[in-house]
């Protein structure tokens, strides 16, 4: 099947659509069943093989690391000026790998840290201050190094072997040097597609509920199910146009112009809140996380009873890791003419920076309120009732409405890019062959642009809560994983042994377009 001249993988692609009918059916006619079975499934896993995820962080982050700082840092992708500057670069990755949940849980996610604090700790402001570190620590690096260890194989293979299939199984594949069997190719594309697909649950499902509570508490229209299916049908409208307008003209616009809202956002928080406070706390809880990484990277609480590790670190680390086929094809199409050591060093340090940013000021401000007895958060947070805890921190403030309006512009955005970035990912995969510019058919776009509207409402259906949400990338990734590990040692051992000619094939791509430097002149002519 063709479209604008694009092959499409048709047995691909009705086997995701029909896996998530499946699942619909399923959830709609048994949602007990269905609830109680993953519950089960996401114990067993977290509690049993939670240090998985914890020793891929570390190799990744490893791994990254040493391609950003050794020789490998210098090769460039692709054979053309960068296509995007290095703020589009940042700002399309972070609206589409963390953006919407970061809204989502900016508020709230250090209240239930300090519910379960850690290390023994008992003294309150103490638990207060690690609360704030643990929230910087899950949304700073370890994310990014996770996105960055599948998009690095990626670019590699479509832009230095000059592969064409966007595709997990095609990176695999050509990295193996077309060996992996036909029957292993479908089924890893297929859990590309269901990790990919899992992660958009979450991100929607946590998402969808928060804003429509905020609609209705602007405009005073019951938060119902309908309201919900409402919100997510809207959205659905606008990343779709979003999708065929394409990511040059469409995404990179929108991510700019959502990066320079939120900032606009965080910006009135840090205002109107306790702005000493704010500074002071998200200082300190950077440097806690910093003194604490390795052992926040490595905690197990091995004879502890809280399973906050499992519960958190490890659901977190799997979130990152369900989205990173989807985000790795993404920063794949976004980073041509990059150096990979610029790549990994803006992805990294931006993401981590602005992440310590949005939750610091947002959290700070949250806790503050709570400290000083104005909001009983944590009896909402017991009591499942996180939106609820949201909209009383706007109420609170010198202009709720105001608040109000700006956050839900500002989320909605961020869902939108999120869902753009995850329709080409998708698309892609299910596509045979791309052009040299790794584009895929708008129409095809469209497809998966709907079929990700339905995994919500699913979820509103059935009324999941947070932990049946959490479930979906901890269930999944376990399977994905050792392929990861596969596609980043055949990257390493490829880029070793083709090092020198990837640099000379470089080398007169920079004279050509002008990029050589300064050094390289004078070299060029002193030789």
């Amino acid at each position: 099947m063709k479209l604008d001249g694009t092959e499409i993988d048709l047995k691909l692609t009705f086997s995701s659509f029909f896996a998530v009918l499946l699942l619909g059916v399923l959830a709609v006619l048994y949602p007990e069943m269905v609830k109680d079975t993953m519950s089960i499934l996401f114990n067993f896993i977290v509690i049993n093989l939670g240090s998985v995820f914890l020793w891929y962080t570390v190799f990744a982050t490893a791994v990254l690391l040493y391609i950003a700082f050794s020789k490998y840092g210098k090769i460039r992708m692709g054979d053309s000026k960068p296509k995007f500057s290095k703020f589009q670069l940042f700002a399309m990755a972070l609206s589409a790998g963390m953006g919407a949940s970061t809204m989502y849980w900016g508020f709230i996610e250090s209240v239930y840290y300090f519910l379960d604090p850690q290390f023994g700790i008992i003294d309150k402001p103490m638990i207060m201050e690690y609360a704030s570190a643990y929230n910087i620590f899950h949304w700073g690096a370890a994310g990014w190094f996770l996105y960055l260890i599948v998009a690095v194989p990626f670019a590699v293979v479509f832009y230095l072997k000059k592969s064409q299939r966007m595709s997990l199984s095609g990176v695999i594949n050509s990295l193996y040097n077309d060996r992996l069997p036909l029957w292993a190719q479908k089924f890893i594309d297929l859990l590309f597609i269901i990790t990919t697909l899992a992660a958009t649950a979450l991100t929607l499902g946590l998402g969808i509920p928060m804003i429509s509570a905020n609609i209705a508490s602007l405009t005073g229209v019951p938060d119902s199910l309908m309201l919900g299916i409402g919100v997510i049908l809207g959205l659905s409208v606008i990343f779709s146009l979003s999708s065929y307008i394409g990511i040059e003209k469409g995404m990179a616009r929108l991510s700019s112009a959502t990066i320079y809202i939120c900032a606009g956002f965080v910006g009135m928080i840090f205002i109107i809140g306790p702005t000493a406070l704010i500074m002071n706390n998200t200082t300190n809880a950077v440097g806690i996380m910093l003194t604490e990484y390795i052992r926040m990277s490595t905690n197990t609480d091995p004879y502890g009873t809280s399973l906050f590790p499992q519960y958190w670190t490890v659901f977190f680390l799997a979130n990152w890791i369900s989205y990173s086929p989807g985000v790795g094809v993404f920063i794949t199409k976004i980073i041509e003419g990059q150096k990979l050591r610029d790549v990994v060093m803006i992805l990294v340090i931006g993401g981590t920076l602005g992440s310590a940013l949005i939750f610091g000021v947002l959290g700070t401000y949250s806790m503050d309120l709570i400290n000083s007895g104005i909001i009983d958060g944590v009896s909402l947070i017991e009591s499942g009732q996180p939106t609820e805890l949201v909209r009383q921190i706007f109420g609170e403030s010198p202009m709720p409405m105001v608040l109000t309006a700006v956050y839900l512009v500002t989320m909605i955005l961020f869902t939108v890019t999120t869902l753009d970035g995850t329709s080409f990912s998708l698309a892609g995969i299910a596509t045979k062959k791309l052009d040299a510019q790794a584009n895929v058919s708008p129409m095809f776009r469209l497809f998966w642009c709907l079929l990700l509207t339905a995994l919500p409402i699913i979820f509103l259906l059935i009324r999941a809560d947070l932990n049946i949400l959490k479930s979906f990338p901890v269930l999944i990734v376990m399977l994905i994983v050792p392929v990861f590990v596969a596609a980043a040692t055949k990257t390493i051992q490829y880029l070793s042994e083709n090092y020198h000619s990837i640099m000379a094939s470089q080398h007169e791509v920079d004279k050509r377009l002008g990029l050589d430097t300064a050094r390289e002149k004078v070299q060029l002519q002193s030789a």
